[in-house]
């Protein structure tokens, strides 16, 4: 059985031919789906302008996504905007997906440290300064930056190094295609939550329950296969 690929693209330029050249060559490899966001999208305008909503692009990633694991996030630096750049985007993959595999390209790579440095010269930057703006590109998730010609190749070698999902992507991918379920079994902290919310926990780590849950589904499930077993 192919294995399941789902990548989010992130651009202010249409992916649609891209993505379609990438969908024959791995038709061989996997089951490839991309989600293509175009940022100069009319129905993310800020205020009928010609200028980018970031709030309603959150909640377009956000609605994209819901329901979906995604293997990996590959979104465009320069989106043409002045005041929101690719930056902004992994922040709100970040609030949405804590976990998320970004992957940043851009024609002048130097434009990334230059934007978290906050300054137009990097012989501007101190060593401190350059030291923390590393830090925070490491906060961000990002895996790798990339040449913007270069983003359908690095998709390409990581999804032939990808030796498939982790039982913990399988199980995050089984719980995102019944979101919407509600549970109401075996762990009361979690009752009345939605798969997709725990799903969300799971990515984000931000609750501790989320651990001694499931090692109480590995422990009735030990204990089913012994029941039949006997």
């Amino acid at each position: 059985m192919k294995k399941k690929v789902t990548v989010l693209i992130i651009d202010d330029q249409d992916q649609s031919i891209i993505i379609e050249g990438l969908s024959r060559q791995l038709k061989q490899k996997c089951e490839f789906n991309a989600i293509n966001i175009c940022t100069t999208d009319v129905r993310l305008r800020r205020n009928d302008s010609d200028h980018l909503d970031i709030n309603k692009l959150e909640e377009y990633i956000k609605s994209k996504i819901n329901s979906k694991h995604i293997n990996w996030a590959f979104t465009d630096f320069n989106l043409s905007e002045k005041d929101i750049d690719g930056i902004n985007v992994v922040e709100i993959l970040s609030r949405l997906r804590k976990k998320l595999k970004i992957i940043m390209y851009s024609g002048d790579r130097s434009s990334i440290i230059k934007r978290v440095l906050g300054k137009a010269n990097l012989q501007e930057a101190g060593e401190d300064e350059i030291v923390e703006a590393v830090r925070k590109l490491m906060d961000y998730q990002i895996i790798d930056y990339v040449r913007r010609d270069q983003y359908q190749e690095k998709l390409m070698r990581l999804i032939n190094n990808d030796d498939g999902p982790t039982i913990r992507d399988y199980f995050l991918e089984q719980l995102r295609a019944h979101s919407e379920m509600e549970f109401k079994s075996c762990y009361a902290p979690f009752r009345g939550k939605t798969f997709g919310d725990i799903a969300d926990e799971i990515e984000k780590q931000s609750d501790m329950r989320v651990n001694v849950w499931m090692q109480e589904l590995v422990e009735q499930t030990i204990a089913y296969l012994a029941k039949i077993n006997e």
